[in-house]
């Protein structure tokens, strides 16, 4: 019997391996976690789920918000709990914790620099709660500290089917709004954009890595783009309707290179190219508004929104600011546009992330980023030996595009799993392993002992 056990300390049983397997499995245990790790790390993805549907309802829902609010708060407490126990400070630094351990370093500075002057009790809460522009995002580098292995990847592909079944719920409860035909109304485009960037957009990840995934999983992948896309293009979102079309393509051409059961690559196929092609038609101006679902799509698929916040933004930084930033709650001038929501035209954020990270840190910033994200891809992609890594970094990779037409540098799950993704690119452990046993781990039951 090809039986190989894992010592109690690593905290699995007994798995079956085929015998040809069995010495390279020895030469990675490491990679499996001890039992309390394991539940620190449930810990902190529990507590990451829980913290993004509760910022989500008490955004969107408008009722009820104090309960959802204690909800984030009992969230963010257990998050720090579980960072304090999983975060290893090694002296001995790696390349890239090292420059974590920089990066980190300038975002305490980018708040210590920060304009709290006006600060009251409105921007204090901001400050805590605010996933989008708030002080939580700059923690985020502390997952590069981390111990990625396998059991981490897996618990991160359960976490992300929650999220997908909550926006799945979400979307049919709220349809009315969803699908509210009034293209301006704020609260539609609110409740689109925040289900999905903080419950649908992690499952990308899902549809990289496809073939590890059960037939349920596989499923729910698929429901999930194109529900994105169908309200994408309702609600007439480009940048939304560009993520899940790159997304849907990637994940074709890979399960076309990696699987010999085609039914699904039909599907990814037809949805993948129905975006493209849409996409294709509105950059070329052709005439889709003909069919009225389509209609909101088309009037804006060519509509600048964009160009004179940041003609504004060029004028009001200095050369000092573009190279170390205003620091946090960094403001800039830009009277005439949403000056409902801005008073006196005063703007703390632009809705172009990569301009947003030098209005806060400047280029410095900027470039810290891709000193930790470039090298990763790299790796992932050409010194790996299993498609899991290789999809890692086409994720890291595509986060670094999706910067510029979209505001992803939030504190989401799906932004986790990019730093998370990095951290598993620069693991050699995981780098070299198979494709064979990572379908044995993924579709086994491996489960933690007493």
């Amino acid at each position: 019997m090809h039986i190989l056990s894992f010592s109690r300390s690593m905290g699995f049983l007994t798995k079956t391996f085929p015998l040809e397997f069995q010495d390279k499995i020895e030469g990675v245990k490491h990679l499996f976690p001890t039992k309390s790790y394991a539940i620190y790390l449930l810990l902190f993805f529990s507590s990451l789920v829980g913290l993004c549907i509760g910022y989500v309802f008490s955004v969107t829902t408008f009722s009820m918000s104090s309960i959802y609010q204690a909800v984030q708060l009992l969230c963010i407490l257990l998050l720090f709990y579980s960072f304090t126990k999983l975060v290893k400070v090694n002296f001995a630094f790696s390349y890239y914790r090292m420059m974590g351990f920089l990066y980190l370093a300038w975002q305490v500075i980018i708040l210590a620099r920060g304009d709290y002057s006006d600060m009251d009790y409105m921007g204090v809460k901001q400050l805590i709660f605010d996933l989008n522009y708030g002080g939580l995002n700059f923690l985020i580098p502390l997952v590069l500290f981390f111990d990625v292995n396998m059991y981490t990847v897996k618990r991160i592909f359960d976490a992300v089917i929650v999220l997908a079944v909550t926006y799945l719920i979400c979307v049919v409860i709220n349809s009315a709004v969803l699908f509210n035909g009034d293209l301006t109304n704020v609260i539609s485009l609110g409740t689109a954009e925040n289900y999905f960037k903080y419950l649908a957009l992690p499952i990308g990840i899902l549809a990289f890595n496809f073939r590890l995934l059960n037939k349920k999983s596989q499923i729910l992948v698929l429901l999930v783009l194109l529900t994105i896309g169908l309200v994408a293009i309702f609600r007439a979102r480009r940048g939304m309707l560009f993520i899940v079309s790159s997304i849907t393509m990637y994940a074709s051409i890979s399960y076309y290179l990696t699987s010999s059961r085609k039914v699904y690559l039909v599907l990814f196929s037809m949805y993948g190219l129905f975006a493209l092609l849409l996409l294709g038609m509105i950059t070329k101006g052709k005439e889709i508004e003909e069919i009225s679902f389509f209609e909101n799509i088309s009037e804006r698929g060519l509509e600048d929104t964009r160009s004179n916040v940041e003609d504004c933004f060029r004028r009001d930084m200095s050369t000092y600011d573009w190279v170390f930033g205003k620091g946090y709650n960094g403001v800039y001038k830009c009277p005439g546009i949403d000056d409902s929501i801005f008073k006196k035209g005063i703007r703390k954020v632009i809705e172009t992330d990569y301009l947003q990270l030098i209005m806060n840190g400047g280029f410095v910033n900027v470039v810290l980023i891709f000193l930790i994200m470039v090298p990763a891809i790299i790796l992932g992609l050409f010194y790996s030996k299993n498609n899991m890594t290789r999809a890692f970094a086409i994720w890291v990779m595509l986060w670094l595009i999706y910067l510029y037409p979209a505001n992803v540098y939030s504190f989401s799950f799906y932004h986790i799993t990019v730093w998370i993704s990095a951290a598993a690119c620069y693991n050699r452990q995981l780098r070299n392993l198979t494709d064979s046993m990572l379908q044995i781990y993924f579709k086994g039951k491996l489960t933690l002992t007493d």
